[in-house]
């Protein structure tokens, strides 16, 4: 319950489309909307700490990163906590990928050439790009987001919030990677199914670039410029979407604004992704923090003015999630006003 309900003062309510840039509803209420007592059901509100997750691949070599969430639209959240190289290659045939690398150094070894991302880093490897990647450091931990759609940069201010000549880095031609023996390649798809190919050299070694476009980029999140719009702040902007508007992600880190109003959000499931401070955002505080709120789910959400400043990021999906068995036992329910762990969890 916030301090506006205890006092007594009716608390304003929204429901929109389109995010924040379709139609508009908004009433008032005597109670505080997001509070509930207890859920049953798959379309509930949950948290989870990435450095509480045990994805397949950090125990196992030969295993592919962990799934947190898949939908009907082909939209899908994993985990990676890789500790040693990749033996294979893989080429995702049906979906662009976006690596965020929460901890660690990672190197990324693609057929258009090579890039080393550490944390804070963003990597784009589109559709059908082979690729393999290693842990530089002892070990890491990253999100990957998988679109159907062809995912771009698309900042509303283009001069703005992204430097491209200054802070989008591609990848570039690794001389190096000799041409090699018998090497794994998988190709996946949107059923889950893994093709195996066994290749007689390595499809990753690159002699030359002929053509000046590199699909393959990496940003940081702490590059980002964040937009407000004094004196209140008003809702953040997408910086990256897909070509069809399924999917878009904005840096949600710290800004001058006012703490967002109640909200039904009518069209996109809501992932957050706390990584972190100094400072708290809310019931976040551990590095890390994947908050997960649901379409159509009363929510609140934490404060973006937080005078110690934190590094957050949010990606809103048309394509409603579903977390798997796997990532369901590794987190909570969630309640929807901090985003901490909801009261029936904490006992």
């Amino acid at each position: 319950m916030t301090e506006e309900t205890k006092a007594g003062k009716p608390m304003p309510q929204l429901w929109t489309r389109e995010g924040f840039a379709g139609p508009l509803s908004v009433v008032t209420r005597p109670t505080y909307a997001p509070d509930y007592l207890s859920v049953s059901g798959v379309h509930a509100p949950r948290r989870s700490v990435l450095s509480h997750m045990v994805p397949r691949d950090e125990g196992d070599v030969d295993a592919l990163p962990s799934v947190v969430a898949t939908s009907k639209l082909g939209v899908r959240i994993l985990v990676s906590g890789r500790r040693k190289p990749m033996p294979f290659v893989v080429r995702n045939v049906e979906a662009d990928e976006i690596h965020f690398v929460q901890t660690g150094t990672v190197k990324f070894e693609t057929d258009v050439g090579t890039l080393t991302a550490e944390e804070g880093d963003f990597v784009c490897i589109p559709r059908a790009v082979a690729y393999r990647f290693a842990p530089v450091t002892e070990s890491m931990r990253s999100v990957i987001i998988e679109s159907p759609s062809a995912l771009n940069l698309t900042p509303p201010a283009p001069f703005g919030m992204v430097n491209f000549a200054r802070d989008v880095k591609h990848a570039e031609i690794d001389a190096d990677i000799p041409p090699g023996g018998p090497t794994q390649l998988i190709l996946k798809t949107g059923d889950g199914e893994e093709t195996v190919f066994q290749m007689s050299h390595d499809p990753l070694a690159v002699s030359g670039r002929l053509a000046t476009n590199v699909p393959v980029w990496k940003l940081n999140l702490a590059k980002i410029q964040v937009l407000t719009y004094l004196p209140d702040g008003g809702p953040p902007s997408a910086f990256l979407s897909s070509k069809n508007g399924e999917l878009l992600m904005f840096n949600l880190s710290a800004r001058i604004t006012n703490r967002p109003p109640v909200h039904v959000n009518a069209d996109f499931d809501e992932l957050v992704c706390y990584v972190r401070g100094p400072g708290a955002w809310g019931g976040c505080s551990e590095p890390g923090t994947l908050t997960w709120v649901p379409k159509g789910v009363t929510h609140h959400g934490p404060s973006e003015n937080v005078p110690e400043g934190y590094l957050a990021w949010l990606v809103e999906t048309r394509a409603t999630l579903r977390w798997t068995p796997e990532a369901i036992a590794a987190s909570h329910l969630m309640e929807t006003g901090q985003y901490g762990p909801h009261p029936s969890v904490c006992g």
